[in-house]
């Protein structure tokens, strides 16, 4: 006859027992919830999710033992919505308890992912034959900027998009550019035209005089160099202002 076996444990034995049973708890938890997370996203796309619920997401491939619906409204309440939190440099982001380099550096890295999947040439916009379609390429790249940056097209002689970037940043309300430096650029790209776009984040997409005189000392550069400057784009808060149109560029 078989008698039941008791086993004696003692109160810490106990105690050390159930914390390993509460942390297996708490994981299937957090993992259920991921995945009831994942699947909304799949069925329904970014729409199924608010900000907090998708960062909390996008959270879980940088931190994948732990629960990240508290970092997520950490980073929410500090940096204000999604683009702040990706805006942010690496170092300030380390400073919200929880996020480690891993994180911040992720985070850093879907920012450039983001920069290089607007700037990318694509079917669509593979061409630029007039001031309109230079502006509306340039408006999604540059409205939300924070600070002055300034971008350089490259074009060949039917209009298709060679290569197109950053060339230089500034601060709120200016940036210094080197003439020299486009110059430079265009003539690596072979190109037979450039078209120049840069952002005022603190006031409205009018050149300022300043925009002007750099703009003509660009066009006679390049025209040394038998490069034509087909456009320059300032954009502000969603709208542009062309300098080909408005008839700023020198005949």
């Amino acid at each position: 006859m078989l008698m039941p076996r008791w086993i004696w444990m003692s109160p810490i034995e106990n105690k050390d027992r159930a914390l390993k049973k509460g942390e297996r708890t708490m994981s299937s938890v957090h993992e259920g919830h991921r995945t009831r997370l994942k699947k909304q996203f799949s069925e329904h796309g970014g729409q199924g999710l608010n900000d907090i619920q998708f960062l909390e997401m996008l959270l879980y491939y940088a931190i994948p033992r732990r629960d990240t619906n508290e970092l997520a409204h950490a980073l929410l309440e500090r940096y204000g919505s999604i683009r702040g939190v990706l805006d942010a440099p690496a170092g300030d982001l380390v400073t919200v308890p929880g996020i480690g380099d891993n994180a911040a550096h992720f985070l850093e890295t879907i920012r450039e992912a983001l920069k290089r999947y607007i700037t990318s040439p694509n079917k669509e916009t593979n061409y630029i034959f007039s001031s309109s379609d230079a502006g509306k390429y340039f408006v999604p790249i540059l409205r939300y900027e924070t600070t002055e940056k300034v971008f350089l097209m490259c074009l060949n002689g039917r209009g298709a998009i060679i290569s197109c970037g950053e060339v230089a940043s500034g601060t709120l309300s200016t940036v210094n550019v080197s003439i020299r430096k486009i110059v430079d650029i265009a003539m690596r790209c072979h190109c037979t035209s450039v078209v120049l776009a840069h952002n005022h984040p603190a006031g409205f997409a009018l050149p300022s005089m300043e925009d002007r005189a750099f703009t003509h000392e660009l066009q006679h550069a390049l025209g040394l160099m038998d490069i034509k400057l087909k456009d320059h784009i300032i954009v502000a808060d969603g709208d542009y202002v062309s300098f080909a149109q408005s008839g700023y560029l020198l005949i």
